[in-house]
């Protein structure tokens, strides 16, 4: 059985049992010795989205970078506690970045496809991981992962044109199917529609959802509340470094048992 193939089984059954696919024990930030992050334990299941909201500067997106380890890129940073991926504490020096980003994909804020066809953005990073041969392999795989980022009808006669050439929706749904196409179990979105109009929201909020009923688990950092509300099963709080609050997402907004998760909601700041 290849590492794949292990994995995919490992995630089915973390579904099937509810346990967690991803948990941060004690999980701390800091830059230059001032700390960003506090000490956040948190848990993320397969087949579920979870959104981590809170005012700008309150650690969100700090945390979030922590799950596929891009916060050890940025110097003088210093990341303590325990980020655990199946069980095991990948917060090390010695975790391959490479073979990790393979099943921890991520979308940002603004849409980043490369300079390529709309098909070589689907199969630059299978190829280098070695994970298609042959021309008929490619094709499934293209149009697997565009159906799965809700974008291969727009796009099936087009696979040869620039992705440049795209609407800026169009380029996020083919970032979050260019990130499918190496079938990662967990993906994780930092404000992926910030820089979209309604429509384009929509269709990439339902992308989401699609996605985490395939499986996945799903972690969108997003300062929009109805965003939280329409995508989340699961919502976490931060606030000036602090993970303030967590559960469920219908239960966390309508009864916030934090005074600054609810002054939060009522908009008295953010």
């Amino acid at each position: 059985m290849t590492k794949e193939n292990e994995l995919a089984n490992a995630t089915a059954q973390a579904s099937a049992s509810g346990e967690a696919l991803v948990r941060t024990h004690d999980l701390t930030v800091s830059y230059a010795g001032n700390e960003a992050l506090h000490p956040t334990s948190l848990s993320f299941s397969a087949g579920q989205v979870t959104a981590l909201i809170g005012p700008s500067g309150c650690g969100k997106s700090t945390f979030l970078r922590c799950l596929n380890l891009m916060n050890r890129e940025i110097p003088k940073c210093k990341v303590g506690g325990e980020v655990l991926y199946h069980g095991r504490n990948i917060n090390t020096r010695k975790e391959n970045l490479f073979e990790l980003r393979k099943s921890i994909g991520m979308v940002f804020q603004q849409p980043t496809p490369f300079r390529k066809s709309i098909r070589d953005n689907i199969l630059f990073a299978p190829k280098r991981h070695g994970l298609v041969r042959g021309k008929d392999e490619c094709d499934v795989l293209v149009e697997e992962s565009l159906r799965a980022g809700a974008l291969w009808d727009e796009v099936k006669d087009k696979l040869d044109h620039s992705a440049m050439a795209l609407s800026g929706g169009q380029q996020q749904r083919l970032c979050i199917a260019r990130t499918l196409a190496m079938h990662p179990d967990v993906v994780l979105f930092d404000e992926p529609c910030s820089a979209l109009d309604p429509i384009s929201t929509f269709v990439v909020e339902e992308t989401i959802r699609s996605i985490a009923e395939a499986g996945i688990c799903a972690i969108i950092v997003t300062h929009n509340m109805e965003q939280a509300t329409r995508t989340s099963d699961n919502t976490a709080f931060f606030y000036v470094g602090d993970m303030v609050e967590t559960g469920p997402t219908k239960q966390l907004f309508s009864q916030p048992k934090d005074a600054r998760l609810q002054d939060y909601l009522m908009g008295r700041f953010g």
